[in-house]
């Protein structure tokens, strides 16, 4: 099951997969769309559309679903896999909002201007919007699963990246298993068009089930240390002691540090899944107001995700299955107390970690564990405010030196901060220059 922003012009899609072939049951044809709804009314709620959904999808959790009747009365479901908008109160062709004026008469309130305060109002919006769309994606999974009798479902698409309604899906359904690419969204056309060649030329499907998503480049310790050295930030080179890297880095989330960590191969998606990660300890009630003030930069009701030990999952959160995407939500147990990767529902978007997908950040999680009695980090995302993920070196020491990290992981070294903030935007500088370079010496080698 497909549910997009729009491709093409299809913006929903059910087909049943056997074998080597799939058989398209049923399309929803623009400008009917579940994602378009959903980013409309992220338009309204004053964040960027194709990029603050996920906030939308965290606010809801603040709010009560008292605009449901008005968001219901937006989107009508017809039989089968159908539904259509009311497209009154939509202007898709417009190119400063997605609504009209109906919507805001609809909800008697203002939109939101992008900054402005956020008010119970735009939570309750949130809310009623994140439950219709639940309820949506929930009864056309239930119409597929009859037709079909599967019990697995595969569901890809922007609004496939909503874990909140991939739980409800998974768990109301009434299909056992649920797998989620973790780059649901455009991005993983890419992926789907490497398996359909790799398909057309070997005449066989790719029959190993997606365990990871590191598939992103990686850059070797050789090659960091030129950079390491060049800038002259005090360091400690732990190449050949993976162990002794990760007892120095697990005392130091101990002693609850903020750690930039860059290790391996970049993820595939939009979920930062240690590789390039900020981690710090779950369990300190100030963190996740520290990281979003001084780190994250971005707005304090969003929510962190926490990592764990996949053998010791059950043990903090309600989960019966691996989730090694952060695709899915789950209740925090009660006997636990992880204040800083807890949402304010008590609910979590977990990510399990095995040592066969990650090694080392298996290994981190796990003498973290021997050290705090819970195998459990919190994990968001490298980067800043309206920045993407890091991906090189040099994006990790930018963005280390820009935020108020305390110290970097790079691969096999410790970097830490400098005192001397006059020093911090040289170096920044230097960087800058240096990945500028980097840049244009690619784009000119293409032509």
């Amino acid at each position: 099951m497909t549910v997009d922003g729009v491709g093409e012009w299809t913006t929903g899609l059910y087909g049943y997969g056997s074998g080597t072939h799939i058989d398209i049951l049923e399309e929803v044809l623009f400008p009917n769309s579940i994602g378009l709804l959903y980013s409309s009314i992220t338009s309204y709620l004053g964040f960027s559309v194709d990029a603050g959904e996920y906030k939308e999808m965290g606010l809801a959790a603040y709010g009560e679903p008292s605009f449901r009747e008005e968001v219901s009365s937006l989107v009508q479901c017809h039989g089968n896999g159908q539904y259509r908008l009311d497209m009154r109160y939509f202007e898709f062709h417009n190119t400063t909002r997605m609504y009209s004026d109906a919507l805001i008469d609809l909800f008697d309130h203002p939109p939101r201007q992008s900054g402005g305060k956020i008010t119970k109002v735009h939570q309750d919006i949130a809310s009623s919007v994140q439950m219709v769309i639940e309820e949506i994606l929930v009864a056309k999974a239930r119409y597929i699963r009859e037709r079909t009798g599967s019990d697995n479902l595969c569901m890809a698409g922007g609004v496939a990246l909503n874990c909140v309604a991939n739980s409800r899906v998974l768990r109301d359904s009434g299909f056992r298993k649920l797998f989620i690419h973790p780059a649901a969204n455009d991005a993983g056309c890419a992926f789907g068009a490497a398996a359909l060649a790799h398909y057309q030329i070997e005449g066989k499907k790719i029959e190993a089930r997606m365990e990871h998503d590191y598939f992103g480049p990686a850059f070797s310790s050789d090659t960091i240390r030129p950079l390491v050295v060049a800038t002259g930030l005090k360091a400690q080179d732990f190449s050949g002691d993976e162990e002794g890297l990760v007892l120095f880095v697990a005392n130091l989330l101990v002693s609850q540090k903020v750690v930039g960590w860059f290790h391996g191969r970049m993820e595939f998606g939009p979920r930062s899944l240690g590789s390039r990660s900020i981690l710090a300890d779950p369990q300190s009630p100030s963190m996740r107001a520290r990281i979003n003030s001084l780190v994250k930069k971005r707005e304090e009701f969003r929510p962190f995700a926490p990592a764990v030990s996949e053998s010791r999952a059950q043990e903090y959160f309600e989960l019966d299955h691996p989730t090694p995407f952060m695709l899915e939500t789950c209740a925090v147990k009660t006997s636990s107390h992880f204040p800083s990767i807890t949402h304010v529902d008590g609910s979590a978007r977990v990510q399990t970690v095995s040592e066969q997908t990650n090694r080392r950040f298996a290994a981190l999680l796990k003498k973290f564990g021997e050290l705090t009695g819970y195998p459990v980090l919190l994990n968001t995302s490298f980067n800043m405010s309206d920045e993407p993920i890091v991906c090189s070196p040099v994006d990790a020491l930018v963005c280390f030196l820009r935020s108020s990290i305390d110290c970097l992981v790079l691969e096999d070294f410790v970097i830490w901060r400098p005192d001397d903030a006059e020093a911090r935007l040289e170096y920044i500088r230097r960087f800058e220059v240096s990945r500028n370079s980097a840049v244009s010496q690619q784009v000119y080698a293409m032509f």
